[in-house]
């Protein structure tokens, strides 16, 4: 569950259009249409060098990065500030809240914001999309305030109402920003977008903070969610480049259509993913309470922060990238392996990292109040290490035009995970993070069997992608085991855990697989 919508990345403002200006760009016909060019594809754009691609893969990776860093950063110190001045009940209530606001927002843009990345560049296309997202947002805000009541009391806690009354403004401002935020992606103008995720962070924090230390409670985080995604919207008109124009009226029903037709199957992608990522906040919260919840979330926000939020920026930055490349089918294999064993490598060694100095992370940073959420974090960290083992395969899947699988695959997980999660209550969060590690297991190799077959890539590559984070991940584990019998102060077995860990990592990578080393040296260069 995250606190703030997902975030993006930027650039300087130039020279901008103005909105409702018309373009003159000629529309040009699809691929696979009469007249139609190869190319097209890739939204428009001419498929670039390998080498162009790789260093707008690895700038866009860097400004999307250097976002999440400065964003997440804000939202950790307001994390730390909230669990310090509320009890866990109170940061429960914060967290059902705010899962519910996700599930509306992913369907904000109605999946048309990602279809303008993926279909040729039109201004008719643009302005659909706006009609469709602003229709979409307006609906969305207005049942989600309607039916507040009703939500709360669904889960046993009115003190919620207040709060999703609140964040349904967020709802709207979303929808608003969506179509800036795609062509921004499709342009890879990846600097603007960084521009505008620290907008967002920091009127967050800004209003979070301000309203929090004035004794406003769990609302404050509420107000300062619709502040953050005000913001990013407002950032986001102002820094794109192309022309969007709001003359509504004009849209056709084709223009419709065409939007629909790919943006469909992506927001039920997306909605599918969303209530996979919180089934188990709504099932802690039902179930086991406000204050279960509360040490189920605070356990759940560092493998947030650390690591899933970081597949979240390198799949904003892929997609795209998979989409130009997709006409050069064995160009796309290289690249989706590389980008696997780049990802599973981060993912394992960061989540056992994490996992072995979570018993010293805990008290020392949120206080001795929540111990509770010692074990689960351990658990809940592996948990995010075995999801970077099946990370890619859904921005391959809409790369190639077919996001159905995604809706396909999500809703199988969907099904195995909800009675899992469910009989997992019975040993309380433990139990619930638990079910979590073995579900994302099983469906990492799932879906990489699909993307495998999808892409014709033979299942040794695979394996062969993902040995170095397996050999990585496993002396980590040793050495932060062997760590944890000397008789260190706490904090110093923490800080020796990480830096004989960084260690470990490089000399693995140096012995074993030096190819990658030198790539990801270069890839930094870049």
């Amino acid at each position: 569950m995250t606190a703030d919508a997902p975030a993006a990345a930027a650039e300087p403002a130039t020279r901008r259009p103005l909105m409702g200006e018309e373009t003159s760009e000629v529309h040009d016909p699809g691929p696979g249409q009469p007249g139609g060019r190869p190319e097209d594809a890739g939204g428009g754009e001419s498929p670039a060098p390998s080498g162009s691609l790789a260093r707008a893969g690895a700038r866009g990776a860097l400004w999307q990065g250097l976002a999440q860093t400065i964003s997440k950063a804000i939202v950790l110190v307001t994390a730390i500030v909230l669990a310090r001045l509320l009890s866990p009940q109170e940061y429960g209530l914060i967290a059902l809240a705010l899962v519910l606001l996700s599930y509306t927002e992913t369907l904000a843009d109605a999946g048309v914001a990602q279809a303008l990345v993926y279909l040729p560049r039109s201004a008719e296309t643009a302005r659909a999309a706006l009609l469709l997202c602003l229709l979409s947002g307006v609906a969305l805000a207005t049942a989600l305030a309607v039916a507040a009541p009703a939500l709360a009391s669904a889960f046993g806690h009115s003190d919620v109402t207040p709060l999703i009354h609140v964040l349904a403004l967020s709802v709207l401002a979303s929808s608003l920003g969506a179509v800036p935020d795609a062509l921004l992606r499709r342009a890879l103008q990846f600097q603007r977008l960084t521009v505008a995720a620290v907008v967002r962070a920091v009127a967050t924090g800004a209003v979070t903070l301000g309203l929090l230390l004035t004794g406003h409670g769990a609302l404050s985080l509420a107000v300062g969610t619709v502040a953050g995604s005000l913001g990013y919207t407002l950032a986001c008109w102002l820094l794109v480049r192309e022309r969007v124009s709001w003359a509504l009226w004009r849209v056709r029903r084709e223009e419709l259509a065409a939007a629909l037709r790919f943006g469909g199957p992506v927001a039920g992608s997306s909605l599918l993913a969303r209530l996979i990522f919180d089934i188990d906040y709504l099932i802690v919260g039902a179930l086991l309470g406000a204050q279960a919840l509360g040490y189920y979330t605070l356990a759940f926000r560092l493998p947030e922060l650390i690591i899933i939020n970081v597949f979240f920026v390198l799949s904003t930055v892929l997609f795209p990238l998979y989409s130009r490349a997709r006409a050069e089918h064995r160009r796309l294999q290289r690249g989706y392996l590389i980008s696997m064993q780049i990802q599973s490598l981060y993912g394992v060694t960061a989540g056992i990292g994490l996992a072995v100095v979570a018993p010293v992370v805990v008290p020392l940073v949120f206080g001795d109040q929540w111990s509770g959420a010692v074990v689960p974090l351990i658990l809940l960290s592996l948990y995010a290490a075995a999801r970077s083992l099946g990370v890619g395969a859904n921005d391959v899947y809409k790369a190639l035009g077919r996001p159905a699988l995604s809706v396909s695959v999500g809703f199988c997980r969907l099904l195995v995970l909800l009675p899992v999660l469910v009989v997992a209550t019975r040993w309380g969060i433990t139990g619930v993070a638990a079910a979590q590690v073995a579900v994302a297991l099983l469906f990492a190799v799932g879906m990489q069997a699909v993307a495998a077959r999808v892409m014709r890539i033979r299942p040794a590559e695979l394996l062969r992608a993902t040995a170095p984070a397996a050999e990585c991940g496993l002396v980590l584990a040793g050495v932060g085991g062997l760590i944890h019998l000397l008789p260190l102060h706490p904090l110093t077995g923490a800080i020796l855990t990480i830096v004989a860990g960084v260690g470990s990592v490089y000399t693995v990578l140096r012995l074993r697989h030096p190819a990658l080393l030198s790539h990801l040296t270069r890839l930094g260069r870049r």
